[in-house]
């Protein structure tokens, strides 16, 4: 945990902190600022700029300004690498898998939307629609029974919905998911990686990683043959008839 200045900004790492709906367009305005300069002074001024036809009031502007810059801009130095692979895919990217970066640097960025996605991801394995009281509950067992656990909660389902990985069914407060969004090989690869990275676990099962619960909203149908094959994952054999994945060490 570190807090440091960076181009003006104070950055200081949150541990829930994902407290407003961010909007997809947002998350693609913010990636697209900073896969073109390095210059924070100048993502922020473009950023608060674009917010400014949608967002009214100064300390929610700022807000959004802080969860989005946390994903994209202001990244914890051990995903430094993970966000720079991610911007250079960026502008050869169709939009699902667009989606796909923005998912995995969030679930870098917020331990707390991770758990909501792995959360969602477990409640619809099991059935078909969730609601958003099984959905805060369950977060109030993980992070505490308080009405900030509670109002993020609702906002990163609504963020959710706007994304286009969860939709509102007719009754009110349930949602089902949407279609599994298609990605290419290295697109798998590289949020694969970054479901792992943020989770607590160093390693797991080569088939689990195909299903962790935060993945749920894509299709990761990738053959473990290309775990082996690539240079960021380590596959290694703990017993006749399992096997392990993990990430390298950067």
């Amino acid at each position: 945990t570190f807090c440091e200045n960076r181009g003006g900004i104070t950055f200081v790492p949150q541990i829930m902190g994902f407290d407003r709906k961010i909007k997809l367009n947002w998350l693609e305005q913010t990636a697209w600022r900073a896969s073109t300069t390095d210059d924070i002074k100048e993502i922020r001024s473009s950023i608060e700029e674009y917010l400014e036809k949608e967002i009214k009031g100064a300390v929610a502007k700022r807000k959004t300004t802080t969860i989005l810059f946390r994903i994209w801009v202001l990244v914890h130095r051990e995903h430094e690498d993970m966000q720079k692979r991610a911007l250079k895919m960026l502008s050869n990217c169709q939009l699902q898998e667009r989606i796909a970066l923005h998912w995995g640097m969030t679930t870098l960025a917020y331990p707390f939307f991770r758990d909501l996605a792995s959360i969602c991801g477990r409640l619809l394995s099991l059935q078909n629609e969730i609601s958003n009281k099984q959905i805060t509950r369950r977060m109030a067992e993980l992070w505490g029974d308080k009405e900030t656990v509670n109002t993020s909660s609702y906002r990163i389902v609504r963020s959710l919905v706007d994304w286009g990985v969860l939709a509102d069914t007719e009754k009110k407060g349930f949602y089902k998911a949407a279609p599994r969004l298609p990605l290419g090989e290295g697109m798998q690869l590289w949020l694969l990686e970054a479901l792992l990275r943020s989770g607590e676990v160093s390693s797991v099962p080569v088939e689990q990683l195909f299903k962790l619960p935060q993945g749920f909203p894509f299709a990761l149908d990738l053959h473990y043959s290309k775990l082996r094959q690539s240079e960021n994952f380590e596959v290694h054999r703990q017993s006749l008839d399992l096997e392990m994945v993990s990430v390298r060490e950067l």
